[in-house]
């Protein structure tokens, strides 16, 4: 196995994260780096990406098949001498999803599927469970439901949302038409606005 620098094995990183053929603006946008021209040798050298000069002089990434075995392997090493805290941290995530494909018998195809769309914002991890948990658009879905599909999001932070959503019409909250029926479950995770409690959500066709 080749030894790579410093600044190489972070752009083989940064392109196994993009997944697609990615330009230094894009690497830049998502992860606030750029392959810098030695690194982009050295990967190229070793035949581990492939590159172009598009519109305005970009230049776009992408890894190869010997560049994603390479990236595997990466998965397993530790992290270059002499870096911080940061990189540590990083190749300590590494490892364990790196056991995590062995235990299950995953390939980095598996993991590393889509490009990368950044990360999402709270409206748009909700517009995203409305859409999984609505049989169409403009059905109403319990409170319930769209809180068990956004579990990792902080209540506090979900209702902020939830109500500055409602109050720009992006979504629309109601309140159950037949209150005495409702179960424990849908009067806990109802949302107190307008003077009433809400229990369901609405999204209408975009």
């Amino acid at each position: 196995m080749s030894v790579l620098s410093t600044p190489a094995r972070q752009a083989l990183i940064a392109l196994m994260l993009h997944v697609t053929e990615a330009s230094n603006p894009d690497l830049r946008r998502l992860y606030h780096f750029t392959v810098e021209k030695s690194a982009r040798d050295q990967l190229a050298g070793e035949k581990l990406i492939t590159f172009r000069k598009g519109l305005r002089g970009a230049i776009f990434h992408e890894l190869t098949d010997e560049g994603w075995a390479r990236g595997r392997e990466e998965l397993t090493l530790a992290p270059p001498d002499g870096v911080g805290a940061a990189w540590h941290l990083l190749y300590g995530t590494l490892r364990h999803l790196d056991r995590l494909m062995i235990k299950n018998r995953y390939q980095l195809s598996d993991v590393f599927v889509v490009e990368d769309a950044g990360p999402q914002s709270v409206e748009m991890r909700i517009r995203q469970a409305y859409d999984v948990l609505a049989p169409e658009p403009g059905a109403l879905v319990s409170l319930v439901r769209l809180r068990d599909e956004l579990a990792d999001i902080p209540r506090e932070k979900l209702d902020q949302a939830l109500v500055e959503l409602d109050r720009l019409r992006v979504v629309q909250l109601e309140a159950d038409p037949n209150r005495s029926a409702l179960a424990d479950d849908a009067r806990r995770a109802a949302i107190p606005h307008g003077g009433e409690d809400m229990h369901l959500i609405m999204i209408g066709p975009s």
